[in-house]
């Protein structure tokens, strides 16, 4: 099943791109259509490029590296490298060479949006400095990666917009034929840029975890100090050569996609552990159990389904069923016999547990967060376990 925040963020896509589409097409004037028609020929350029070749290469060569570049530093730290990117646009103009994506925009040239992502960043690094406030910070990483994701995509439209260029080379730069679609390019790039720092970012959180949960002070401090350079170096990089940030910005895409599934299994149960905890205390009504399935993370691997995999656990007539339900392909489903299996549940202070009992070796574990810990009895009793008491405490801290 389709997650409905992709499917909302690509619905916005179309819709920002046929808006586009109809807003450059209107504004084709008069003086501009009689200019085009009193050419001789005009009805054979009419279906012509005015551009060659190489002028079209090298126009989309330009506008792929000004796009892509910034993506790796708004990536590995969203609110911070957008505020670099306004305050470049801003004041940076007389001491860097500015690319056209930095100077023309008009929302990075907006004070207001220098000043509030400023906020913005402290407001979410603050909290990273020290490991008694960092989950509060790590719960909200998400919100942050989103609000990343948009404001880049509304960058990305502003700079689109042609202002002193003929309106036969912005309407030739404008689709990308795909079979016998019509695509704007925009389009293409933001669906780019949502997988490109989707991804990085998740394999960033992953190393913030671990780093939270190595118990050293000041380690988290130095981390985020350390996040912050990094991404002020790429985008000085990206001010310098939208080309060589290109690169970098790609080679560290393919280094975090080669980890990325495993890395992400990862990320959803500490995401959802997290979040599912201070989501819960601030509405208590999030809460609520359905009655009818439990959702978790098995421990290991099972049959097709992989290790920290989310699953769903329910009862059947003959025992257990576990689904694992993944984005534009079929569900992983896994049944487990009463006869084969015998569950308890083991209570925890962030996560809980539901552990087969049968067997010593390769214990079937479903690891479920605190969000329903006022129906733990219900669920004991709807699922047949029975409550026990834990051998070890069980906590955010998992086996690798």
């Amino acid at each position: 099943m389709i997650p409905m925040r992709l499917i909302v963020i690509l619905t916005g896509l179309l819709a920002i791109g046929s808006m586009q589409v109809d807003m450059n097409r209107r504004s084709a004037t008069v003086d501009q259509v009689a200019l085009m028609a009193s050419s001789p020929q005009f009805g054979q350029d009419l279906l012509k490029s005015p551009l060659t070749g190489d002028d079209q290469t090298k126009i989309q060569s330009i506008t792929a590296s000004e796009w892509l570049g910034p993506l790796a530093p708004i990536a590995i730290s969203p609110f911070f490298g957008i505020t670099c990117l306004a305050g470049l646009s801003q004041f940076g103009g007389d001491y860097l060479p500015v690319n056209s994506f930095i100077s023309s925009n008009a929302v990075l040239k907006n004070q207001y949006v220098f000043w509030i992502f400023l906020g913005l960043t402290l407001l979410t690094s603050l909290p990273r400095l020290t490991k008694v406030s960092k989950p509060f910070a790590q719960a909200m990483d998400m919100l942050e990666t989103y609000g990343g994701i948009i404001t880049i995509i509304v960058l990305r439209f502003a700079s689109a917009i042609p202002v002193e260029q003929e309106l036969e080379i912005a309407m030739a730069a404008q689709y990308v034929q795909m079979g016998w679609l019509t695509f704007p390019v925009d389009v293409l790039f933001s669906i780019a840029a949502i997988i490109n720092i989707i991804v990085i970012n998740s394999v960033k959180f992953f190393f913030e975890v671990l780093v939270w949960l190595i118990p050293f002070p000041f380690v988290d401090a130095l981390l985020e100090i350390a996040n912050k350079s990094v991404c002020a170096a790429l985008v000085a990089v990206y001010a310098y050569s939208p080309l060589i940030a290109t690169v970098i910005n790609l080679v560290l895409f393919a280094a975090c996609l080669y980890a990325f599934n495993w890395v992400k299994r990862r990320v959803t149960y500490w995401r959802t552990m997290l979040t599912d905890l201070l989501v819960t205390t601030v509405w208590p009504s999030f809460g609520k159990w359905n009655g009818k399935s439990l959702i978790g993370f098995v421990n290991d691997n099972i049959d097709s389904i992989p290790a920290k995999s989310k699953v769903a656990l329910e009862r059947t007539d003959s025992g257990w069923r576990l689904t694992e339900q993944r984005m534009l392909l079929p569900a992983r489903i896994v049944e487990l016999p009463g006869d084969d299996y015998s569950f308890e549940l083991c209570r925890g202070m962030v996560t809980n547990r539901i552990r087969d009992i049968k067997s010593d070796e390769n214990r079937l574990e479903v690891v479920f967060s605190n969000r329903h810990s006022k129906h733990l009895d219900e669920i004991a009793t709807y699922f047949s376990v029975a409550e026990a008491v834990c051998e070890k405490p069980t906590s955010i801290a998992m086996d690798l």
